[in-house]
């Protein structure tokens, strides 16, 4: 017996040092925070954070048994304070539970905050604890107020919504791109280039607004959120916007390849293309001792779509391919024309430069963005034909 004792003594010694877990959170103490909306009133220098929180109880059966249809599924709190740190100790005024943003799906700022600077937002979003920077940034095209308190159809809660709609944006257009994220706009700043971030628009609300009377309105174009255009960023400032068509070839130029339908002309005839990016590359050479970056472009293209012109042989296929690629070229000088004009380093231009120059020991030289010369090489082949050989 003396000997047994003698062996569970290391062993009962041993437990104290074990881990254990100290700091637990029960689940019906956090707040659970789905999004977040940022503005700042310059005139009374106040700050306004927008946490959007999970409703733990919503769709929860009641004790009767019937469905707690009346409980929202997030909650929209809205702290103003002087800075950010103070919000720290104020939120809980407003607030029952501890905030736990880690399962925050998206950031949002107001226009007029945005073109203020967001650096400190950034700064604050960083330095929260479970925080992450692979979130999608946002910018708000009207009222923040109005899009943080917008329920959504389809989806439980908004940011799943908004979310949803950027992947899908991303994969079956060129509207979207894949570097919307606030570690992208962090990267880019770092590097003294531009970045362009996705737009949010509340569209036109219904009488009611609760979330119960939303579920049982069949318009889905009212009291909605809707992605529109695109917010131009240098300096954690937003300088300017870009509207849709802009924002394909943004993406188209910056490598995305989601897939793109847009109607052309073709031999007089209007013709609904879908295009995607094979592959895409940069080199640099000199001409009349000026810098030249040329960007070559692959594009695959299909008629899938196409209902009101089917190709018939090949010559009318390659003159389709002439003049596809013809007309996306002179859309893509015409935008980086923008872009030098605003002094917008969006394309990668000077990264560019400098990699050439770098390999070539030639750092030294400076050139500025407007004194480099551009040529888009673009390539299109037509990979895919539609199902029928001649509409109705």
């Amino acid at each position: 017996m003396a000997r047994i004792c003698k062996a569970f003594v290391p062993i009962v010694a041993m437990s104290v040092l074990l881990a254990g877990c100290w700091d637990k959170r029960e689940l019906n103490q956090l707040a659970i925070v789905s999004m977040v909306g940022m503005d700042y009133d310059r005139e009374n220098g106040m700050k306004t954070i927008y946490y959007q929180i999970i409703n733990p109880v919503s769709g929860v059966v009641s004790d009767g048994g019937s469905p707690a249809g009346n409980e929202a599924p997030v909650y929209t709190f809205k702290i103003d304070a002087r800075s950010y740190g103070e919000m720290k100790s104020t939120i809980h005024k407003l607030l029952s539970r501890r905030l736990f943003v880690a399962h925050n799906r998206a950031l949002i700022v107001s226009e007029r905050a945005a073109k203020q600077g967001i650096r400190d937002f950034v700064n604050y979003i960083e330095m929260q604890p479970n925080a992450r920077s692979s979130i999608p940034l946002l910018v708000a095209n009207g009222p923040i107020s109005r899009i943080m308190k917008t329920f959504t159809p389809l989806e439980s809660v908004p940011s799943d919504s908004i979310d949803s709609k950027l992947k899908y944006l991303t994969s079956d257009s060129l509207i979207g791109g894949e570097r919307v994220k606030m570690r992208d706009l962090i990267e880019r700043m770092q590097r003294a280039e531009a970045i362009v971030l996705p737009m949010v628009k509340d569209t036109e609300k219904r009488r009611t607004s609760n979330s119960n009377d939303a579920a049982v309105q069949i318009d889905a174009n009212k009291n909605n959120l809707i992605i529109e255009g695109g917010a131009v960023f240098q300096d954690y400032k937003m300088v300017g916007k870009l509207d849709d068509t802009e924002l394909v070839w943004y993406h188209l130029l910056n490598g995305d390849k989601g897939r793109h339908t847009k109607l052309f002309k073709v031999d007089g005839k209007q013709l609904t293309i879908q295009f995607q990016l094979e592959d895409i590359s940069r080199s640099v050479h000199w001409r009349n001792q000026q810098p030249v970056v040329k960007i070559h472009i692959d594009l695959e293209l299909s008629t899938v779509y196409s209902i009101e012109y089917v190709p018939q042989n090949w010559q009318e296929v390659k003159q389709l391919e002439h003049e596809v690629a013809n007309t996306i070229t002179k859309e893509l000088h015409a935008f980086h024309k923008k872009t030098v004009e605003n002094g917008w380093e969006l394309l990668k231009i000077r990264e560019t430069l400098e990699r050439y120059l770098t390999k070539r020991r030639q750092t030294e030289k400076v050139v500025a963005m407007k004194d480099i010369e551009v040529d888009i090489d673009l390539n299109a082949r037509v990979l895919h034909i539609g199902s029928i050989r001649k509409t109705y």
